[in-house]
């Protein structure tokens, strides 16, 4: 089967380069418009895009988090996991009440959840308007820098990076493990996601040697999830500090 939609989510590219023509704010605001109408958690809409206009801005955050298309893309937004929306008109009873509510880890997956869809959808706008676009959870390294310049009140987190542009080079599509790993009936199949695992790694020998790097996906894999890993706390405290106490 084969549909505008499906071509456009199936020759997804993630574009890290971006060359100099200017994204309109009416591809903006068709971009948001489409990624706002989704699903999200209990219709809170938890959700806000803020854009960074600055170059000096987005320079400082590319140097903090060492994503160069930050800085060069068109356009680059922060995206924001929001409950203050959803107090506003509240007495100051229910504002409690709600503020204590918030403070759970269940509200701060459900926003994060429903960011990650929210950014699924730009994607596949953006694609259909013809622009490339590449999402960063890595950006969030740079959250000092936005507490301070994006006046983010309470109950407003920072959770991911988005650029759009036109593309400036074609990576080429990166092979995913398909529908043996990660469609299963029933239960969990290890047997099934070990044979999908196995066959994945050749398809990726392939793809990295292609690049000049020579290891398969688990080896990638074993590189990365070993790998000393940078203090988390901060960001923890950070989720603590704008309201979500993780309770």
């Amino acid at each position: 089967m084969s549909n505008q939609t499906l071509d456009i989510l199936n020759q997804h590219m993630s574009i890290r380069a971006f060359t100099n023509e200017t994204v309109s704010d009416q591809q903006v605001s068709e971009i948001i418009h489409a990624a706002t109408a989704g699903p999200n958690m209990n219709n809170y809409q938890p959700v806000t895009f803020i854009e960074i206009t600055s170059q000096k801005i987005k320079a400082d955050i590319s140097d903090k988090v060492g994503m160069k298309y930050i800085e060069t893309a068109a356009r680059y937004f922060v995206v924001t996991v929001d409950y203050n929306k959803d107090l506003i008109g509240l007495d100051s009873e229910q504002q409690k009440l709600a503020e204590k509510n918030i403070q759970s880890y269940a509200l701060l997956e459900g926003g994060i959840i429903s960011a990650g869809i929210a950014l699924g959808r730009a994607q596949v706008a953006a694609e259909s308007l013809g622009l490339g676009s590449v999402t960063m959870a890595g950006a969030l390294g740079a959250f000092e820098i936005y507490e301070e310049y994006l006046n983010l009140p309470r109950y407003v987190k920072a959770v991911m990076g988005f650029s759009i542009g036109y593309p400036a080079d074609n990576p080429g599509i990166k092979p995913k493990l398909g529908e043996k790993g990660c469609l299963m009936t029933d239960n969990y199949n290890q047997s099934q996601l070990e044979e999908a695992v196995a066959d994945y790694n050749q398809v990726m020998v392939g793809y990295y040697a292609n690049r000049g790097i020579r290891r398969s996906w688990t080896e990638n894999n074993a590189r990365m999830l070993t790998a000393q890993r940078k203090n988390s706390s901060l960001l923890t405290k950070y989720a603590k500090d704008k309201g979500f106490n993780l309770e």
